[in-house]
């Protein structure tokens, strides 16, 4: 009982110390704010131009309409400022002279929105005040695509996208600006569920069960027909996620056989017959001190500490450094390799010294320079076509991760040589003695083949553009039967 006492007793004679360490607002001061002095008085602000007192961040009068009364002290603290500004999430629009909301049509006409221009600070106080204005809405190149607004990205149409759970990306019927929505628009009727919420076909969306998925019909449930149907589970889990699939893979569908199944997922690669995948340039399942350098090799741990190993080099370089990289960039960590997760990679990679860095190396080239580069690429292509040069006399540096493609030599999981989709992977043919690169769709693309012009052409295209097609044909014939 005693100690019970004792602790109460202490926690009382603390109290005051706490409390004591909470520092007023400068305009809780009556010397600054002559309002101060009023009961509540670190509530209201004084208004020097009529001397009386409002309350702190009303909105309207004595400010404009949609600015608020907000403090702001004199650069030495020494002075209190009452001052109109927008409310947060808001910006000042110079040509109207008000205040909108960020992302949203404000003044502006259909097509565009009212984005941030910055912040805008004076020299006499610690004020910052947003600026805004109209911009106009970029397009993406997939026409099925929605550019969202906050975040500079393009998402796919009536999908979960930037959205909260239950909501889908449209777009307004007014002035067509990006929205999260689930209303009783004709679009997103079919998305809807029994909660009222909408969630995109064949996701888990509101289904309960493990293995089933929110289907085109307003049910849950799972088809041996979908490409989502994970044979060896029996269920059906949603494409690009990790689904039955071990770590470092996504369920995906299979270029072979156009049926779910797991593959590692981008960026990732399998280390011989290891279970998992894992990124390259960290320890994966390689020995202590060991990195992943490819699918067959783990190398000692190169570098020091401190330093991050470039791979096109082949050598260590201290962080922060410039290194191999051009003006203006940097050696530093490959922040797509996330530690938790994938483990600490030595991966050094060139990045922007400063926000908005440019590559000082970078020169105009004139139109005639244009014409003569153009006319050198069109004899190279003929020379090419002519077998002048031997794919088989070129020898490539496979200790640095290089493999040979036609006639050149890239990076092995590269995407320079291979169209949209696609990647640089190894493979050995019956008449070559070292392996050779191909390229094959990225996961989460599936190989399409068409006749253009008489002509077999191929190409790696995203699930969700292919899903529909699909569905079309597979799903609603499946629902007759």
């Amino acid at each position: 009982m005693k100690s019970n006492q004792s602790w109460i007793l202490l926690e009382i004679w603390l109290m005051p110390l706490v409390y004591a360490a909470v520092i007023p607002p400068p305009w809780a001061n009556p010397d600054l704010n002559p309002c101060a002095r009023q009961s509540r008085g670190w509530q209201v602000l004084f208004w020097p131009p009529d001397k009386k007192c409002y309350k702190i961040f009303k909105v309207g009068y004595p400010c404009p309409d949609g600015m608020e009364l907000s403090p702001a002290t004199s650069r030495n603290g020494k002075e209190l400022y009452a001052e109109c500004r927008c409310p947060p999430g808001q910006a000042f629009s110079i040509e109207e002279g008000k205040c909108f909301q960020l992302f949203t049509p404000g003044p502006c006409q259909q097509g565009s929105y009212f984005g941030s221009d910055g912040e805008y600070k004076n020299n006499v106080t610690t004020s910052i005040q947003r600026l805004g204005s109209c911009k106009q809405i970029a397009t993406c190149p997939d026409v099925h695509s929605i550019f969202w607004i906050k975040d500079g990205k393009c998402y796919q149409k009536l999908t979960k996208g930037p959205c909260a759970k239950g909501q889908l990306l449209t777009m307004t019927t007014g002035n067509k600006l990006p929205v999260c929505a689930c209303d009783k628009r004709k679009e997103l009727r079919q998305f809807r569920a029994r909660d009222g919420r909408c969630y995109q076909h064949f996701t888990r969306g509101p289904c309960k069960e493990k293995g089933t998925l929110f289907l085109p019909d307003g049910t849950c449930g799972c088809h041996s027909f979908l490409p989502h149907y994970h044979k060896q589970t029996d269920k059906c889990f949603e494409l690009g996620t990790v689904g039955p699939c071990s770590k470092g893979e996504i369920f995906t569908v299979l270029p072979q056989t156009n049926n779910g199944g797991c593959m590692c997922k981008p960026g990732n690669i399998r280390y011989l017959d290891n279970p998992f995948c894992h990124r390259p340039f960290t320890r994966g399942p390689c020995k202590a001190s060991h990195i992943l350098f490819n699918q067959t090799h783990c190398l000692p741990q190169p570098c020091e500490k401190g330093e991050l190993y470039y791979p096109d080099e082949d050598s260590c370089f201290k962080i922060g450094s410039r290194g191999p990289c051009p003006a203006g960039r940097i050696i530093s960590f490959d922040f797509d390799t996330r530690p938790s997760i994938d483990g600490v990679s030595y991966n050094g990679v060139c990045m922007c010294e400063t926000k908005n860095c440019i590559d000082e190396n970078a020169v105009n080239i004139s139109d005639d320079k244009e014409q003569e580069i153009g006319k050198e690429e069109e004899r190279m292509t003929k020379k090419s076509r002519n077998k002048d040069i031997s794919e088989e006399n070129v020898k490539c540096d496979s200790d640095r991760g290089q493999i040979r493609y036609k006639s050149g030599c890239f990076k092995i999981y590269s995407h320079d040589p291979c169209e949209e989709g696609a990647w640089l992977v190894p493979t050995k043919r019956k008449e070559d003695e070292d392996f050779v690169g191909i390229c094959e769709c990225t996961p989460g693309h599936v190989k399409k083949e068409k006749i253009v012009e008489n002509r077999l052409e191929s190409e790696c295209l995203s699930q969700t553009s292919i899903l529909a097609d699909y569905l079309k044909m597979n799903f609603t014939v499946s629902q007759r039967m």
